[in-house]
């Protein structure tokens, strides 16, 4: 006797091998001794749950930009409101940095700054520095940045990070250096074989 294929299990399945490599990564991470995969303490403050982007609207260069820019790389968010003064541009170096020093693996990660004002657009020298950077302005922002909110408020002086399936799953503080989100990124890149397309 042969039995038909359940069609929510067919549906379900290629979701479930596509985001099997994250929830690995990140299982990984928080049980850093799981079947021999030794580490310090996490440096990142997990978001649980991860919070999925879907309703994210970004414009990047006037054309929208949707939550498929996330897919396939870690995504290092910041955000920039008013001038992006000396902290904003600290962050926007510390995110630089780390990217650069994953070497070989960089480009599974990206970087984005989010506009939150006109006047938050980065001057003409920061933009020539970090021109590896996406930079895209918020679109209806009072309706998706709750998705960023943390004790019901927004924190633009964090460092966030979205995993190659467009959920939100941590956040920096200012004072975390980057060679301890170095280590975070190494040890997610590590256990993740998901790779940009």
């Amino acid at each position: 006797m042969r039995f038909a294929a359940s069609p929510d299990l067919s549906r379900c399945g290629p979701a479930l091998i596509f985001s099997a490599p994250i929830l690995i990564a990140v299982t990984l991470y928080q049980f850093p001794g799981i079947v021999g995969f030794t580490g310090t303490k996490n440096h990142g403050s997990l978001i649980q749950p991860a919070r999925p982007l879907e309703s994210i609207r970004l414009l990047e260069n006037n054309e929208a930009l949707d939550i498929k820019a996330f897919e396939g790389r870690w995504t290092y968010v910041t955000f920039s409101q008013g001038a992006c003064a000396t902290e904003c541009s600290e962050r926007l170096y510390k995110t630089r940095q780390v990217r650069h020093a994953l070497g070989k693996d960089m480009e599974r990660a990206q970087r984005l700054l989010i506009v939150l004002e006109d006047s938050g657009m980065p001057d003409s020298q920061l933009l020539e520095v970090h021109k590896d950077m996406r930079i895209a302005k918020a679109v209806e922002f009072d309706k998706w940045g709750s998705d960023f909110e943390l004790d019901n408020s927004l924190v633009t002086e964090y460092i966030y990070l979205v995993d190659p399936l467009g959920n939100l799953m941590m956040h920096y503080t200012p004072e975390i250096d980057g060679p301890l989100i170095l280590k975070d990124i190494q040890r997610l890149v590590k256990v993740s074989w998901i790779k940009p397309k």
